[in-house]
């Protein structure tokens, strides 16, 4: 007890001994310049990435740079000696007062998002109005960077002044997105070779390029092309497009998809030459078997991690899919030792769908997201089933690998057992079956077997079958 009193009177005088430390405020405006530029680096990219992520942040203005700068001048100082660094840029909608903008601001790149619909408030003067400013942008040529035009039943003086605007070239643009619909913007045939040599994304809705194997010609460090709805006017052929891609060796990604069913390409019995896509990791197709086939069999891609295929509605259920189904496998090859999980989904009236996955689904009710997937455009269910026991029924390699097989189906009246026997028995090696009740039964209920044999037909149709779930309504 003295002791412990003894320690105490110690420190108690120890502390009075020690001069009081003065404590200094430390504010904002005493970090050096390098501090705050890594500041404001590191908020650009979180802003940036937050947007690409979750949108959650306005995409007219991800990076908010101009409220820092109405900080004080230091802070604008900071800012404007790093532009390239903190990415500034100028982004030009269809409510910025775009002449008064690039008079009061520094020559930063411009980025141009503009819509037009007549469906929406906008009257005749809003539409003059933001016209306007989209062509007061595109006049500035040599500094576009980004250009995002989207019209919904836009009037057709609109659409000549958008096309007449973009007649001359833009040295300094990598991406552009343009988007009609029902083909309401003329065919863009006025950007062609050289005109944008720094492209790096092209996205087109719904818009007829003519010119478009010319441009693509000289873009060779593009990464990104995505065509999606191409109408019938914007046809290219299968070959014509395997060729423009062969100029691109630093494709990342690519889609191509038909609005509406096109002619059947020819087949050509000599074995076209192939190219490689080095860096290809997406893949979406959409369209005719006939024409994707003819497309895939012209190129390689062995990164793939996004494969979508989408069959277009077909009279007849022929799928021959060898060169697809190549593609399909060689992005697989590493997945298969671990074992498959596929999904198999029929929508009533609407398309079927193969999804692969290599994790295990702990029900059929899970929500994932396959990073490979055919689909089939078909209502029929028989012709459902059908369609993907063809598909299936052509990759032997990859059925070997299945372990866990799920089976949605939304109809579960009048199936039909002969075609699902002959789909199910394309996966013996199936170790984990998720099934609808009802379909289970209808298998069932037509097997001639005594009720004192304990194999049901499932098990007869799995053999390596370890576990199964039943859901949905019983009866």
């Amino acid at each position: 007890m003295g002791s412990n009193i003894v320690v105490r009177q110690r420190e108690e005088s120890l502390i009075q001994q020690e001069p009081r430390q003065e404590f200094r405020r430390v504010t904002i405006g005493s970090l050096p310049d390098n501090v705050l530029l890594e500041i404001f680096d590191f908020y650009q990219i979180v802003i940036n990435e937050k947007v690409i992520n979750t949108k959650e942040v306005d995409e007219h203005h991800p990076w908010n740079w101009e409220k820092l700068v109405h900080v004080c001048r230091r802070w604008r100082y900071i800012i404007f000696e790093s532009p390239v660094r903190l990415n500034l840029q100028l982004f030009c909608t269809k409510d910025s007062p775009v002449r008064k903008l690039l008079d009061v601001w520094p020559l930063f790149p411009l980025v141009i998002r503009y819509s037009y619909s007549s469906w929406g408030w906008e009257g005749p003067e809003d539409c003059i109005n933001s016209t306007n400013n989209l062509v007061a942008a595109l006049e500035r040529r040599d500094r576009v960077r980004e250009i995002q035009v989207y019209v919904f039943n836009a009037p057709d003086h609109v659409c000549d002044q958008i096309v007449t605007a973009m007649e001359k070239p833009f040295p300094a643009l990598r991406s552009l997105t343009l988007g009609s619909v029902n083909g309401i913007l003329p065919e863009l045939d006025t950007l062609s070779n050289g005109s944008a040599p720094c492209l790096r994304e092209l996205t087109l809705w719904g818009i007829s390029f003519p010119s478009l194997p010319q441009l693509l010609s000289s873009t060779s460090d593009l990464t990104s092309l995505n065509l999606y709805n191409i109408p019938n006017s914007g046809y290219v052929s299968p070959e014509t497009m395997a060729t423009s891609l062969s100029a691109l060796p630093k494709l990342e990604c690519l889609v191509v998809k038909f609005g509406s069913p096109i002619p059947h390409p020819e087949r050509r019995n000599r074995a076209p030459t192939r190219f490689i896509l080095p860096f290809l990791t997406k893949l979406e197709l959409e369209g005719l078997s006939e024409y994707l086939e003819v497309l895939a069999a012209r190129f390689d891609a062995s990164l793939l991690d996004k494969f979508l295929i989408t069959f277009a509605h077909q009279p007849q259920v022929d799928f021959d899919i060898p060169q697809t189904g190549r593609l399909f496998c060689s992005c697989l090859d590493s997945f298969k030792p671990l074992g498959l999980d596929i999904t198999l989904t029929f929508r009533w009236q609407d398309c079927a769908s193969i999804g692969v996955s290599f994790t295990s689904i702990a029900t059929a009710d899970s929500e994932f997201s396959p990073s490979h997937l055919w689909k089939i455009m078909c209502e029929d269910l028989d012709h459902q089933v059908i369609s993907v026991a063809q598909i299936c029924g052509q990759i032997p390699s990859f059925r070997s690998s299945v372990k866990s097989l799920i089976i949605h189906c939304q109809n579960l009246d009048d199936l039909n057992r002969t075609l699902w026997l002959q789909l199910f028995r394309l996966f013996p090696s199936v170790q984990f079956l998720h099934i609808p009740f009802l379909l289970q039964q209808s298998i069932e209920s037509g097997s001639e077997r005594s009720g004192e044999e304990s194999l049901t037909v499932v098990d007869e149709l799995f053999p390596s079958l370890r576990g199964i779930v039943h859901y949905g309504p019983y009866r």
